[in-house]
């Protein structure tokens, strides 16, 4: 039977600590071959309403649930509690250059830890899953996926370290947040290996707001060119009627998982 375990966990790059938790599905075993691993950020969205800020999970136990059902693929997720007074700092390398849209000014809050928890969530947190659990440590069981800033950290993390991590999700992404620092890293940043993307926008981001709403979508479908240009293999998804929502999201978890242990299984059958 599928559970979800936490513990708290340091971030020792930032000297913070976190909750993080950990979904086994319900073929888990301590023993035999090892299980594929989707990390993931704002854990506390991710599996219960009551935690969330808004009232609405991912409930990534539930769609990764009907996957097996119906599949028999499975895999472990890995979420890391954010904290939303620094999460804009840590979920960005680079300091603001405008404010998140329908959210005050946060001072100390604006951008340029993203580095230091990427390098944290790339090694240390990585290896002690890996310690701990019973995963397929290759770079093709290895997914980094995540929402809105969530979304910018894990391309940022996906194209940084991609000795690790051969598939990124990218729901709603907000490389607004600092667009040219965004730009010269991925200029900068050379594709070494391949990999696999699933690009995710909302036309209904922000409700009525239909500039907003436009810089969202022009954000997915550049977003996929820049990875495009790069030979990513890129999958986009745009769904006029969704918001800047978990309800979203899990819609749209459902063929990013779905594809990701698809690919697995074939490389598992070429070995």
């Amino acid at each position: 039977m599928a559970k979800i375990e936490n513990f708290e966990m340091e971030i020792t790059t930032l000297k913070r600590m976190r909750t993080v938790w950990v979904y086994l599905p319900d073929n888990y075993d301590d023993k035999g071959d090892g299980f594929p691993v989707i990390y993931m950020h704002d854990g506390q969205n991710l599996f219960y309403d009551r935690l969330t800020a808004f009232g609405a999970a991912w409930h990534v136990d539930k769609v990764l649930g009907e996957i097996y059902r119906n599949t028999g693929m499975s895999c472990i997720v890995v979420g890391v509690e954010c904290n939303d007074k620094v999460r804009f700092s840590e979920y960005s390398p680079w300091k603001a250059v405008r404010r998140m849209r329908h959210r005050p000014k946060e001072k100390g809050n604006m951008g340029g830890e993203g580095d230091k928890y990427a390098e944290w969530f790339s090694t240390e947190l990585k290896d002690f899953i890996d310690s701990h659990y019973n995963t397929d440590k290759q770079r093709m069981a290895t997914a980094v996926a995540g929402s809105s800033m969530g979304g910018l950290i894990s391309c940022y993390i996906g194209l940084r370290f991609q000795r690790v991590y051969e598939t990124m999700g990218l729901f709603s992404t907000y490389t607004a947040f600092n667009r040219p620092a965004f730009n010269r890293f991925e200029r900068n940043t050379a594709q070494s290996l391949p990999q696999h993307a699933f690009i995710y926008a909302g036309g209904k981001e922000w409700g009525n707001d239909l500039s907003a709403n436009k810089e969202m979508v022009d954000i997915a479908f550049e977003l996929y060119r820049v990875l495009f240009k790069r030979q990513i293999c890129c999958e986009l998804a745009v769904d006029s009627e969704l918001p800047h929502y978990e309800t979203a999201w899990e819609t749209y978890f459902y063929p990013f998982a779905q594809h990701f242990l698809e690919r697995y299984r074939e490389f598992l059958k070429k070995q």
